[in-house]
């Protein structure tokens, strides 16, 4: 059975990732950390959030459910994706804030607060989306595993890229469906760019420009040498020429007549 060696950034990144993130949330909430330090729409101030906001959770239960999706989905993006997994989650990671920045504050019609969007769902939509798109685009089967995985594992996601209103979700939860936004689209752009570098499907010889179809006449000439029980029966092609010619000769004799 082949076995897939484990890369050491496939574990070292999302680890650090992770504990840096927790890190910060015992900050937040028992030490110094209290003000907004996450993006605020279209403001001075929030401009920071684009680097911070993904490190920051408004609670337990919020740092939690994002612990284990992170962890995972960084893993997978380190595993398969060797250097390139650095281009992805750094450039996701600011894109997506940038995003988040320069949308309209929408919570604002219904409430005089400034939005402050924190937390690494954003991230993780982004890994999710790159995940499974890339392995699509490129075709490569390992990739394409991944891809099925991913949708196996957190194919719900897709839901949150949609206001909850629209849903019919009223529970007084203020979730950034933003950042999921943004952040799907921007793992979809991501996937797309990339989908020439790195791992891909091989072609076979024969779909390639270089290959030299110069040899197939004569190989297909020995092939009926060789086996020539398998050319014994009468081949569909020439079946359908004889039944044309009796067709034809049909109709001569009716006009004879």
């Amino acid at each position: 059975m082949h076995k897939i060696p484990i890369h050491k950034e496939a574990i070292i990144v999302p680890t650090i990732l992770i504990g840096v993130i927790w890190l910060v949330y015992l900050l937040q909430n028992f030490i110094i950390l209290k003000e907004c330090y996450g993006i605020i729409p279209l403001s001075f101030k929030g401009l920071r959030g684009i680097i911070l906001a993904p490190l920051f959770h408004g609670n337990l239960k919020h740092i939690i459910s994002n612990t284990v999706p992170l962890y995972v989905l960084t893993f997978f993006t380190f595993q398969f994706y060797d250097k390139l997994a650095y281009f992805v989650l750094i450039n996701g990671w600011l894109i997506s804030g940038i995003v988040v920045w320069m949308l309209p504050d929408f919570t604002i019609m219904n409430s005089s607060i400034l939005s402050c969007h924190i937390g690494a769902s954003g991230i993780i939509y982004v890994l999710a989306f790159f995940l499974f798109f890339s392995g699509i685009f490129r075709g490569e089967k390992t990739l394409m595993a991944v891809s099925l995985l991913v949708v196996f594992l957190y194919g719900s996601m897709v839901w949150g890229i949609f206001p909850r209103e629209l849903l019919g979700i009223f529970n007084g939860e203020h979730i950034s469906w933003e950042s999921h936004l943004s952040g799907a689209v921007t793992g979809f752009i991501l996937a797309y760019m990339l989908r020439n570098i790195g791992k891909k499907r091989k072609k076979p010889n024969w779909e390639t420009e270089e290959y030299d179809h110069s040899d197939d006449d004569e190989l297909w000439e020995r092939y009926k040498n060789e086996y020539p029980e398998d050319f014994n029966s009468i081949s569909s092609s020439e079946l359908f020429e004889n039944q044309e010619d009796k067709k034809d000769l049909t109709t001569e004799n009716r006009k004879d007549t």
